[in-house]
């Protein structure tokens, strides 16, 4: 995925590469950073899930304060949880309040999490595969 000039504007919700929003998640209520990874392709796009660190929290890329302006504490890419989610769905929840949009990632915390998707042992096998076929990432 490229990283170049940004929309000004993501009111209208059109879902962009490295795009950021806070979403709970299917097993508690607390919100988390998710991360777009890809740009849409057929409607829809890989997300992954930025938590505080834990004890057994995967290390493998670790966000520290100032990597992106919601983190405030250490935090890790939990690949466990990412998914290949509708573009419908994530702009319908954007636009009822569900979801709240934050700022996009820099390019460069971009690559490091695009990086770790492909490199994860806890990156689900569809979304893995999903992210080489409109990556053209080996």
């Amino acid at each position: 995925m490229q990283c170049g000039p940004r929309r000004i504007d993501w009111l209208d919700f059109m879902l962009e590469c490295g795009d950021a929003f806070l979403a709970g998640d299917d097993e508690d209520r607390d919100l988390h950073l998710w991360i777009v990874v890809t740009s849409p392709s057929q409607g829809e796009v890989v997300t992954v899930s930025v938590t505080f660190r834990r004890l057994r929290s995967e290390t493998l890329v670790i966000l520290q304060p100032g990597d992106h302006p919601f983190v405030r504490h250490e935090s890790v890419v939990a690949y466990s949880f990412a998914r290949v989610r509708s573009v419908d769905d994530i702009e319908d929840a954007l636009a009822s309040g569900v979801f709240v949009k934050k700022e996009p990632t820099s390019c460069e915390l971009l690559k490091r999490v695009q990086a770790g998707l492909v490199d994860s042992d806890f990156t689900p096998n569809g979304v893995r595969h999903f992210y080489r076929d409109v990556s053209g990432s080996e």
